[in-house]
């Protein structure tokens, strides 16, 4: 999945649950810090964006669909 794939998953969110895309990006901007921030998962999450990195929505939909294809 690219960056245009995630932003249309973002799209479908928000119509689903009758939200703004700006609510969803939010909600999962705080969710992904919730994630960064946890040091029980942080060497997961190095391994994924890189160390250090906070991604934005878009790269972690893609990030992580790309993990579960792999799968």
């Amino acid at each position: 999945m690219g960056e245009r794939a995630a932003k249309d998953a973002i799209k479908k969110i928000a119509k689903r649950e009758g939200k703004s895309e700006s609510e969803i990006r939010q909600e999962m901007e705080e969710a992904i810090m919730i994630g960064f921030l946890n040091k029980e998962t942080r060497n997961m999450w190095d391994n994924l964006f890189g160390v250090g990195k906070l991604p934005n929505p878009e790269e972690f939909i893609t990030a992580l669909s790309l993990k579960v294809a792999r799968r």
